[in-house]
């Protein structure tokens, strides 16, 4: 599931259920996640592409030439920026 459908999918059951935007009792702030397996699955979530986003960052060899580079040249920022794409 991609990012957009995820919250557009919230926005959807938020329009349909409004008690669920009520305020929270400690604090009058609503809240952020449902429940807290929401919370839990969402926070693995962003872990998991998290971790998957580093391990191809350091292990990408153009990647680590670069770094190891002392100057850059316009050529250089273009290859890094499509390596990020």
């Amino acid at each position: 599931m991609n990012k957009k459908a995820f919250l557009k999918a919230y926005q959807d059951v938020k329009k349909l259920n409004p008690e669920h935007n009520q305020p929270d009792a400690e604090d009058g702030k609503p809240k952020l996640y449902r429940s807290a397996e929401d919370e839990a699955l969402i926070k693995s979530y962003h872990y998991a592409k998290f971790q998957k986003n580093l391990h191809q960052a350091q292990s990408h060899p153009n990647l680590k030439s670069l770094v190891e580079k002392e100057e850059w040249d316009d050529e250089d920022t273009k290859n890094l920026l499509e390596m990020m794409r």
